[in-house]
């Protein structure tokens, strides 16, 4: 098999890989580089068979989109069939060219699909391979989701938080140079809008613990990340912090849209009768990520909005900047040295 040797080196790239979107990208151009097809189609959707996510890469490069491609039929219908099926489909398009569509994983809230166009059928042999490599990306989902969630929520964990809020605001590098040359280069189809970091704490938590016991303790935040994951968008990123501190990453196009999405969920807690407990409040620290900023100073003045929450009547969403505008809290202190402070 003649190109064995660069199959081989693309199962090296792929299963060095520790960051999923980063592998989700090294998997579509690996099969688009061994089988040069029209384009593949990473797809995510919901249990009603909803698009959520898209990235294609074709011979125009890499496309990410978080809209519903309610434009294109033809992949809705080899949607349906695989989710009827749980098995991969293939099919004639109107333009001559051929579909396959292969299920991969359940998510807890969504599906995987990969969807290759090409212009001519894959032979068995190809099949093979495109399936094999597709396991690979199935187990190390499994693994990179054992790595990256909390036991005891299920949600992402501190170690997570650390790598994605880095990634964020863009201090981070990538594993791959060739990736980042992509990954510069990719087109997203929404609107501008700004990340906005929501660092939150159950108040009275201790109370619940030493009254009633650990396992009433570890049911209120099981039942709080539970009510966290269905007041926020799958696209938003869900942290246990640490003990009963979360964090919670929302891209809004302004703080109104960031503030409607932490009230939301504020009054979802706040009106949930827990079982032998009664009602939990939760309070909210809120700042708006920029690029350029450093991770610390994020979360210190996520902290200081969270602490005057705190000390202010507790269940309420508070805003650094809004604090800081209004005189309430002290901006931090500049120091002739601070472009380079490390620490």
């Amino acid at each position: 098999m003649s190109s064995a040797p660069h199959l081989l080196d693309r199962l090296a790239t792929l299963t060095s890989i520790r960051d999923l979107e980063l592998l989700e990208f090294s998997l579509l151009k690996t099969v688009h580089e061994l089988f040069r097809p029209e384009q593949v189609t990473m797809v995510k959707y919901d249990d009603h068979g909803e698009i959520k996510f898209t990235m294609r890469y074709g011979h125009d490069g890499c496309h990410e989109s978080l809209r519903t491609k309610k434009d294109q039929p033809e992949l809705l219908s080899a949607l349906r069939m695989v989710r009827k099926l749980k098995t991969p489909y293939h099919t004639k398009l109107v333009n001559g060219n051929n579909l396959s569509a292969y299920p991969i994983i359940d998510f807890q809230s969504l599906s995987v699909c990969v969807v290759i166009e090409s212009r001519r059928p894959g032979s068995t042999n190809d099949v093979k391979i495109i399936q094999g490599l597709l396991q690979i990306y199935r187990n190390f989902c499994h693994l990179l989701e054992d790595a990256q969630r909390d036991q005891l929520t299920g949600l992402l964990n501190r170690k997570t938080f650390d790598e994605s809020i880095q990634r964020i605001i863009g201090m981070s590098t990538s594993l791959m140079p060739s990736h980042q040359q992509e990954n510069d280069r990719r087109k997203h189809d929404d609107g501008e809008s700004h990340y906005w970091l929501g660092l939150v704490d159950i108040d009275d938590f201790k109370r619940v613990n030493d009254t009633l016991g650990h396992i009433y303790g570890d049911e209120v935040l099981l039942l709080v990340s539970q009510i966290m994951r269905d007041s926020f968008r799958e696209s938003d990123l869900l942290f246990r912090f640490g003990g009963e501190e979360f964090v919670i990453v929302t891209e809004n196009l302004d703080i109104e849209g960031a503030r409607t999405a932490f009230e939301r969920f504020r009054f979802a807690i706040e009106s949930f009768n827990f079982p032998q407990v009664g009602q939990v409040t939760i309070s909210f620290g809120a700042v708006k990520v920029d690029s350029g900023d450093v991770v610390h100073a994020v979360l210190d003045k996520a902290d200081k909005a969270l602490y005057h929450a705190k000390q202010n009547g507790k269940n309420q969403v508070c805003f650094y900047d809004l604090l800081l505008a209004k005189g309430v809290i002290e901006a931090p202190k500049t120091t002739l040295n601070q472009d380079i402070e490390l620490f």
